[in-house]
C-alpha cells in the first residue's frame, strides 16, 4: 500500500513547468517504491545525516522522497517535508533553489567574538609587564652599583687610616671607577694589572661585569616573554548546530542585509551564490597560479598527486586552509587504463575541519588568542576531528559509448537543432521521457557501469543528459534519483572523447585538522592525512567507536553541490555559451593515461573548485562520523532537520602547544646569565653583612671626588707626585702607597706617602725627570716644562656653562 501511495506521488510530482529544462538538465527522481529498494540494498548509503531541499520538489523526485533516510547506523530519519506549503507551480530563471527554507540569520551569533572575563586586567598586566621587569632591572643595578661603590670607599678609606696597614694606592682609588664608568677599564688601563691582582680588585672586577651585564640578564632570564610550552594532550569544547553538508543550516551561515522580508524566496541563496562563486574561482586560480610557475619552469617531473601543488581556501580571510590528496593509489592513471582500457583520472581531496578554528577561539577552551598576546602570540593545535572530502572521477568515454545516457540518441526522443550544425536538444520537458525509478528501472546499462558502479549490481541509477556538448562546453545534472552525486559532461578540443566527471563528498577518519596560530605570520590550517605515525588522527586519536565506520557519501552535499554550480553556470553547455569556466576545465583534460608534470588534470582542477563546499558543508557540523543528535532536534519543524538550536558542544581529542608568558631563558644559551643574577645578589648580601655587622658605622670616603680634592689641596706637595699635575700620574705614580694623617694641632687632615712604589723600573722612563721634578720646574722655558703652553691656553679660555 506504501508503495503504491509513493508511485502515485512520485508520477504526480513528475508534472513540470512548461519552460523547465531550458538551462538546466533536470532528470525526473524519486524513492523506490516505498522504500522497499533501500531496504534490498547490498550496502546501505549515507552514513550522515540527509535533508532535502522544499525547492526540489518542482524539479526533482529525489528531493520530495517521503521515504525514510538511511543516514545513521543507529537510527533512520524522516525525510524534510512541509505539509502546510505546496510546491511552486512555476519557475521564473531568476528563481533560485532553496526558495522555502527558513532563512533565519545568525549574524550576530559568532562564538568566537566573545570577550574573556578579566580581560583588562589580563591586558594591563601583560602590556606592562616587560616594562615594569625592565624598570626593577635598572633600579636594582643601580642600587648595586650605588652599594658596592660605597662599600669600596668605605674599605680603602678605613684602609688609609690604619697607621699599620700598607695604605692606598691610586690604581685601588681607581676600582670605583670601574664599576660606575666601565669604559675606563678601556680608556685608563695603567693601573689595572696593579689594582685587579689583590682579593679586592678580583671583587671590583666581577662587581662591574655584573653591573654591565645585569639589565641583559634580567631580560633574558626574568623578564616576561612569551615561551612556547610543551604539547599537551586535553579536549577542547566545539559547537555542534548541524550534520555535515546540511543545506537549510547553510543558508543561515551566509549573511547579507537583505532578509525574507525584503526577498522572501531568494536573499539566501543569492547571499550563497555570491559566496561560492567568489570563493570557488579564487580557490581555483589560486590553484593554477602555482601550476603556471610549474608550467612556465618546464623543468618539473612530478606525476604522481603526493608532489602535486594542492587546493588552498581562506576562511574568515584571515586563516589559509590547505588541503591533501588521499587515496592517491586509485589517483594513478596507468593501473586504471592497463585494467579497464580508458583513461580514468581519479583523485580525493581532503579539507581541515574548519570548526576546529571555532573551538580555538571559544572562550570556553581558555586558549590565549594573539590578540591577547600584544599581537605577537601563537599556538598550534593537533585535533582528532575528521575531514571533508571530494571526489572527483573523470572518465573519458567514446561518443557511442555515452550515447545511453544522452537522450537525443534515445529511440522516440523529442528533439530539436540548435544553433551549431548538426547538434540536437531534447525538448524543454525532455525529462519526463525518462522512466521513473522503480524497483527493476535502472536506465540503460553502459561500458562504464562497473567504473561509476552503476545499475542493479549497485543499486545506482547513472544520469541522462539533455544532448553532447560542443567543444570546450559541459553540462551537468544533479538530480539522478536515490543518487548522492553530481555528474559533469564535458568536451575538450584536444581529444575526440567526451569525459564524463562524477562528484561525490564524505567526512574521512584517515587525517587530522592542524591548526597554526601566528600574531605575526597568520593562521594555516592543514589536514595531514593518511600517515601512519599521525597518533592524532581521527581513527587513531579520536577515542570514539564510530573510527571503523566506512566513509558513505553524503546525499546531502549533493543539494549543496546544485547551488554550487548554479552559482557558476556550470550547466551553460545546454545553451553552447562557451563558458570560461568551462573551456579552461575542457582545456585540462587528460589526453594520455598519465598526469602531465606541467598540468593539473581536469578532475584535480575541479576538486580546488568544489573545495570550498566543504568548507562551508562543515562549518557548525558535527566533528564525528555519523550524526548522533536526532533525539535533541526540533521535531515540530522539519526544516530544521539535522540541525541544533541553539547547538550542543562536543568534545574531540586535540594536542595543543600554546605560547604563555613565562620569566625564564627561551634559549639554552641564555643560561650563561645565571651567574651575573646569583653574583649581584651574592655581593649586594655580602655588602649587606659587612656594613651592618664588621663595620658599624659609616667614615667619610676619600675616595669620592669632592672628599679626595678637599684633603687632596691641604696636603703638603710630595716628591712622589712630582710633576704629575701637568700630565697626570704615570704608572709609577699610580702604585704609591698613601695614608690619611692628622695633626692634632691643626686639627687638619692631610695625605701622606705611607712607602715606596710598589712598582720597581728597571730603567727610568724619559718622563722620570718630569715626575722628580716639582710642580714650577714643569713651567720653566726648558724641555722638562713643555706644559706651559697648554696650562696657558687652557687657564686662558672661558667658560660656556
Amino acid at each position: 500500500m506504501m508503495a503504491a501511495r509513493t508511485q502515485q506521488a512520485d508520477e504526480d510530482l513528475m508534472l513540470r513547468p512548461p519552460h523547465h529544462g531550458i538551462t538546466e538538465v533536470v532528470i525526473s527522481a524519486g524513492d523506490s517504491a516505498g522504500g522497499q529498494t533501500g531496504d534490498s540494498c547490498t550496502q546501505k548509503r549515507g552514513a550522515l545525516r540527509r535533508t532535502k531541499f522544499k525547492e526540489m520538489l518542482s524539479r526533482s523526485l529525489s528531493s520530495a522522497m517521503p521515504s525514510k533516510n538511511k543516514s545513521s547506523p543507529a537510527k533512520e530519519y524522516d525525510a524534510i517535508h512541509d505539509d502546510t506549503m505546496a510546491p511552486p507551480t512555476d519557475r521564473n530563471m531568476d528563481n533560485f533553489p532553496m526558495s522555502q527554507v527558513d532563512m533565519a540569520h545568525q549574524a550576530t551569533d559568532h562564538i568566537y567574538e566573545t570577550e574573556r572575563d578579566g580581560d583588562s586586567l589580563e591586558h594591563l598586566a601583560e602590556k606592562y609587564a616587560t616594562l615594569l621587569c625592565t624598570l626593577a632591572a635598572k633600579t636594582i643595578e643601580l642600587s648595586f652599583v650605588t652599594v658596592f661603590v660605597a662599600l669600596l670607599g668605605q674599605i680603602l678609606t678605613r684602609r688609609a687610616f690604619i697607621r699599620k696597614a700598607k695604605g692606598v694606592t691610586l690604581a685601588e682609588m681607581t676600582m670605583r671607577n670601574w664599576v660606575i664608568q666601565p669604559g675606563s677599564l678601556l680608556t685608563y688601563w695603567e693601573g689595572i694589572p696593579y689594582a685587579a691582582v689583590t682579593l679586592l680588585g678580583i671583587l671590583t672586577l666581577s662587581a662591574t661585569i655584573c653591573s654591565m651585564f645585569y639589565t641583559t640578564a634580567s631580560d633574558a632570564m626574568v623578564s616576561p616573554k612569551l615561551k612556547y610550552g610543551d604539547w599537551e594532550s586535553r579536549e577542547l569544547d566545539g559547537l555542534v548546530r548541524a550534520s555535515y553538508a546540511n543545506p537549510f543550516y547553510i543558508q543561515t551561515a551566509c549573511t547579507t542585509p537583505i532578509d525574507k522580508v525584503m526577498d522572501p524566496n531568494n536573499s539566501a541563496p543569492s547571499c550563497l551564490d555570491v559566496q561560492y562563486s567568489g570563493q570557488s574561482y579564487h580557490n581555483l586560480l589560486t590553484f593554477m597560479s602555482e601550476w603556471q610557475a610549474i608550467h612556465e619552469n618546464g623543468s618539473s617531473s612530478i606525476d604522481y598527486l603526493g608532489g602535486r601543488p594542492n587546493g588552498k581556501h581562506n576562511l574568515f580571510d584571515n586563516t589559509t586552509m590547505v588541503s591533501s590528496w588521499i587515496e592517491q593509489e586509485f589517483g594513478k592513471p596507468e593501473p586504471a587504463f592497463a585494467e579497464h582500457g580508458r583513461i580514468i583520472n581519479n583523485v580525493t581531496l581532503a579539507m581541515p575541519h574548519p570548526g576546529v578554528y571555532a573551538a580555538a577561539t571559544d572562550p570556553r577552551n581558555d586558549i590565549l588568542q594573539p590578540d591577547d598576546l600584544a599581537g605577537v602570540g601563537e599556538y598550534s593545535i593537533r585535533a582528532s576531528v575528521v575531514s571533508p572530502v571530494v571526489n572527483v572521477m573523470c572518465v573519458n568515454m567514446a561518443r557511442d559509448e555515452l550515447g545511453p545516457l544522452v537522450y537525443t540518441t534515445w529511440p522516440q526522443a523529442r528533439t530539436n537543432f540548435t544553433e551549431i550544425p548538426g547538434q540536437r536538444i531534447g525538448a524543454d520537458d525532455w525529462f519526463n521521457d525518462v522512466p521513473p525509478p522503480t524497483d527493476d528501472q535502472w536506465l540503460n546499462r553502459t561500458a562504464v557501469d562497473d567504473i561509476f558502479r552503476w545499475g542493479p549490481k549497485y543499486q545506482r541509477r547513472p544520469p541522462v543528459f539533455q544532448l553532447y556538448p560542443i567543444n570546450f562546453n559541459m553540462i551537468t545534472n544533479t538530480t539522478v534519483a536515490l543518487s548522492d552525486s553530481v555528474y559533469i559532461l564535458a568536451k575538450s578540443g584536444f581529444v575526440d572523447d567526451f569525459t564524463l566527471c562524477e562528484l561525490r563528498s564524505w567526512v574521512t577518519s584517515k587525517c587530522s585538522t592542524e591548526f597554526d596560530v601566528s600574531g605575526i605570520s597568520g593562521s594555516y590550517m592543514r589536514a595531514h592525512c593518511e600517515d601512519p605515525s599521525d597518533a592524532n588522527s581521527y581513527a587513531a586519536g579520536s577515542g570514539n567507536n564510530d573510527t571503523g565506520s566506512p566513509p558513505w557519501p553524503v546525499s546531502d552535499w549533493r543539494n549543496v553541490a546544485e547551488q554550487w554550480r548554479l552559482s557558476m553556470d556550470l550547466n551553460g553547455g545546454t545553451q553552447n555559451n562557451n563558458a570560461s569556466n568551462a573551456r579552461i576545465l575542457a582545456n585540462l583534460v587528460l589526453r594520455a593515461p598519465r598526469l602531465d608534470p606541467l598540468l593539473p588534470s581536469m578532475s584535480e582542477a575541479l576538486a580546488v573548485l568544489a573545495s570550498s563546499t566543504l568548507v562551508s558543508s562543515s562549518l557548525g557540523s558535527t566533528y564525528r562520523m555519523a550524526w548522533t543528535y536526532e533525539a535533541l532536534e526540533d521535531a515540530g519543524d522539519a526544516a530544521l532537520s539535522g540541525q541544533l538550536r541553539p547547538g550542543v558542544y562536543e568534545p574531540f581529542r586535540v594536542a595543543v602547544r600554546t605560547q604563555q608568558y613565562t620569566s625564564s631563558h627561551t634559549s639554552a644559551w641564555h643560561a650563561v646569565f645565571y651567574p651575573v643574577l646569583g653574583a649581584v645578589f651574592l655581593v649586594n648580601l655580602a655588602c649587606l653583612v659587612y656594613l651592618v655587622f664588621f663595620r658599624a658605622g659609616l667614615v667619610t670616603d676619600y675616595t669620592e671626588p669632592q672628599n679626595l680634592f678637599a684633603v687632596a689641596v691641604n696636603s703638603p706637595p710630595s716628591r712622589a707626585l712630582a710633576g704629575s699635575c701637568g700630565h697626570g700620574p704615570d704608572v709609577r705614580e699610580m702604585v704609591v702607597p698613601w695614608r690619611v694623617g692628622y695633626s692634632a694641632a691643626a686639627n687638619h687632615y692631610f695625605f701622606e706617602q705611607a712607602g715606596e712604589s710598589r712598582r720597581k723600573e728597571k730603567k727610568p722612563r724619559p718622563d722620570t725627570m718630569q715626575s722628580e721634578a716639582s710642580g714650577s720646574d714643569l713651567l720653566e722655558a726648558h724641555p722638562h716644562g713643555r706644559y706651559r703652553n697648554s696650562y696657558k691656553r687652557l687657564s686662558g679660555g672661558r667658560t660656556w656653562l
